[in-house]
């Protein structure tokens, strides 16, 4: 794959950076990043568009110059939500703008998940074990509360925030980025969302809860019991800027005798 001249960065991270580039999206991962999990995302991008959910469709997965490993999905054109959040702190429109985020993530979640995609559970379990300077105790209780969930047929994104939802001209919503997605529980999928309005928006993670639980119709409480299991997971990414704040998330709901 070769980039034009015209291309535009719209964002870099740790172990990627993101372009559009004519009519596509273009992420071009760092050299680490193993051609596998670069297969997988395009594969979990398929399956959850030809489960119905409206998604930048996958284009092609190559090589750049570099030996780096890209995906290349269709251009939708629009904002983040997160945008126009932002440009609407502390009106009306926030609020109107919080809802149409949570009806899409219920909309989603509502799809039934394609039986390939990843098991939340085994998912979780496993990126728990792989955090091994947390207390053992501590480990095997949140291991022990991921292994007990029950089989859950919903599509699951487990990293839906508002940065990843584009909006078009016509009010259409896109969710992008997914890495991450699993077959699981919709509360789970919430408890993630909700932990990462604490931790980039923390103001209005309580007004995302609140509005989660009565439109989805699952209590807070079921929630909040898996609050400290995906922060315990999202530990394995190495985010090492948000780590105390993600320890904070364990220690603060787990009582471990």
């Amino acid at each position: 794959m070769e980039l034009s001249e015209n291309k535009q960065l719209i964002v870099e991270r740790h172990n990627k950076a993101v372009y559009v580039d004519g009519d596509r999206i273009v992420k071009v991962f760092k050299a680490e990043k193993p051609a596998s999990d670069v297969f997988n995302e395009a594969l979990n991008i398929a399956r959850v568009t030809e489960a119905g959910v409206r998604v930048p469709k996958v284009l092609e997965v190559s090589q750049v110059a570099d030996g780096s490993w890209a995906l290349s999905t269709e251009y939708v054109p629009g904002v983040t939500m997160r945008s126009l959040m932002d440009a609407a702190e502390g009106t009306e429109e926030y609020g109107s703008l919080l809802e149409q985020f949570v009806d899409f993530q219920i909309e989603i979640q509502n799809t039934e998940a394609p039986e390939l995609l990843k098991d939340q559970k085994s998912k979780v379990t496993n990126m728990i074990g792989k955090v091994k300077d947390l207390d053992p105790s501590v480990r095997y209780d949140l291991q022990m509360r991921a292994d007990r969930m029950a089989p859950g047929r919903s599509i699951c994104h487990c990293d839906f925030n508002p940065s990843n939802v584009i909006v078009t001209e016509d009010g259409m919503l896109y969710a992008c980025d997914w890495t991450h997605v699993t077959r699981g529980l919709p509360e789970a999928d919430a408890a993630m969302t909700y932990i990462l309005f604490k931790m980039y928006h923390e103001l209005h993670a309580d007004a995302y809860l609140d509005l989660f639980s009565k439109k989805a119709d699952i209590a807070k409480q079921k929630i909040h019991y898996w609050v400290p299991v995906m922060a315990a997971a999202e530990l394995s990414r190495n985010r090492k800027d948000k780590e105390e704040f993600l320890r904070g998330q364990v220690d603060a709901a787990t009582d471990i005798d």
